[in-house]
């Protein structure tokens, strides 16, 4: 099976924030995981559970509910942060063991990075459904702590410590990256021209790493200020306002480097950040760059200009 994707791919591959030589490996991981999942669903029951996270998650989400709509798959969605929707996904589950393998329901977990020292949310989650169903498939993620089991179906979403951990499982990219792919509505609709020329947007949670970002009077941390299943459209509208975004948030990143800002990405308190810019962000988004502590600190300086 081959996947076409997507249907308005090839208008939206003239921006020139998008290396010209990069369109197909952008594009091909996206459709092989396509492929898997819609060999994984076909003619059964999908429940998509969204993981519960912050106002970057939201956007993996978007990214995610385009992508599954493209490829024609319908599910019924489980958010992780509701007590209820967790013990549906199990009574499904439990419920599917007196049903015959094509009549069992396939339990979608979103991608994402809940599966590290510092946060392991994802992990939590899918062992609980893995030890009442094995009918689950994993989206693109970084994975640091050890599966459930080696035969859960996932996807990791660097070609680096991710994938070492994990050789034998499948790379593609965040699902964040997918909106590379479509139209620039599809994205965000009635964009306004940029308002400011820096902005800073660092963590201020338990992964903060530069303190002097985090007491910073102009960093704004917006991945702190939504969850994942809050509007995309606040997030996105607070990057538009800048010409240039400075940030160890991956999600505020990949948000800029869609938008077409141009990007300082700082490394973050472990190694997802990096891993992820060499596999899906270097020599594919021309408006990107990895910059050091000390880059990072001169442009701070710049605020003060």
């Amino acid at each position: 099976m081959t996947v076409d994707l997507p249907k308005d791919f090839a208008s939206h591959m003239s921006n020139a924030f998008i290396h010209p030589d990069a369109v197909e490996r952008l594009r091909a991981p996206f459709a092989s995981l396509a492929d898997a999942l819609l060999k994984a669903s076909a003619g059964r029951d999908v429940y998509f559970m969204r993981n519960d996270g912050n106002f970057g998650d939201a956007l993996i989400h978007r990214g995610t509910e385009v992508f599954l709509e493209d490829v024609g798959i319908r599910y019924t969605l489980l958010d992780m942060a509701s007590r209820g929707a967790k013990i549906r996904g199990m009574l499904r589950g439990a419920a599917d063991h007196l049903r015959s393998r094509d009549r069992r329901a396939l339990f979608i977990y979103s991608g994402g990075g809940g599966w590290a020292d510092v946060c392991d949310v994802a992990l939590k989650n899918v062992r609980r459904q893995f030890a009442i169903t094995r009918d689950m498939f994993v989206l693109p993620s970084t994975i640091e702590r050890t599966l459930p089991d080696p035969s859960l179906p996932l996807f990791v979403r660097d070609l680096y410590q991710s994938h070492r951990n994990l050789p034998a499982a499948p790379f593609c990219h965040d699902m964040a990256f997918y909106l590379a792919l479509v139209d620039p509505d599809r994205l965000l609709a009635d964009r306004k021209p940029p308002t400011k020329r820096l902005g800073l947007v660092f963590r201020t949670d338990n992964e903060a790493r530069i303190s002097s970002a985090v007491r910073h009077p102009d960093n704004v941390d917006i991945s702190a200020l939504g969850t994942t299943g809050s509007p995309i459209e606040e997030f996105l509208r607070h990057l538009d306002q800048y010409e240039h975004v400075v940030t160890d948030r991956l999600h505020a990143a990949i948000g800029a480097a869609l938008l077409g800002k141009r990007v300082s990405i700082v490394t973050g308190s472990y190694f997802k950040i990096e891993a992820i810019y060499r596999s899906s962000i270097e020599n594919i988004f021309r408006n990107c760059t990895l910059v050091s502590d000390e880059e990072a600190a001169a442009l701070m300086e710049q605020m003060h200009d």
